[in-house]
């Protein structure tokens, strides 16, 4: 009577089953895709599905702060320009007015309170400007403190954009 094989199918027959049972759980386990926000530091915490939906919340808000404060730039910018080039007139016209004649005096003085008043709209365009430019740098500083560099999955992020 030879016990070999007796004891080699019950302990053969559980091997294979534990293979199996096995094979299913390593195949759903499937490595997810990493990405970074920014640049990638190494080792950095993955964001949760909440940080990473207010990580991209805060970017998009950012950018459209940025392509919103860029134009008024370019035009503050025209503003001043503008504005001095009328102060070098003014100068240049000032040595050349006839101070006997009151009419040319009042038309100076029109002149120069006229650009007076741009003056002040242009101090509070800037003062306004200042204001969000202010406003972007301390969100593009919050982003950059929070959010930049940290790792996520790329699935949570289809997911957020996708709606859930």
């Amino acid at each position: 009577m030879s016990f070999a094989p007796r004891l080699a199918a019950p302990w053969l027959s559980a091997a294979c089953i534990a293979v199996v049972l096995a094979l299913p759980a390593h195949a759903a386990d499937k490595p997810k895709k990493e990405s970074t926000l920014g640049k990638a530091k190494p080792g950095a915490a993955f964001l949760t599905k909440e940080q990473l939906r207010a990580c991209l919340a805060q970017n998009d808000r950012v950018k459209a702060q940025l392509a919103e404060t860029l134009p008024l730039q370019t035009a503050l910018k025209k503003e001043g320009d503008d504005l001095a080039a009328a102060g070098d007139a003014l100068k240049a016209d000032r040595e050349k007015i006839d101070t006997t004649n009151d009419e040319a005096v009042k038309t100076f003085n029109e002149r120069l309170a006229a650009r007076d008043k741009a003056v002040q709209a242009y101090k509070a365009n800037s003062e306004a400007y200042n204001a969000k430019v202010e406003a972007l740098q301390a969100d593009k500083a919050s982003y950059i403190a929070n959010c930049d560099g940290r790792r996520y999955f790329e699935d949570e992020e289809l997911q957020i954009k996708g709606g859930k």
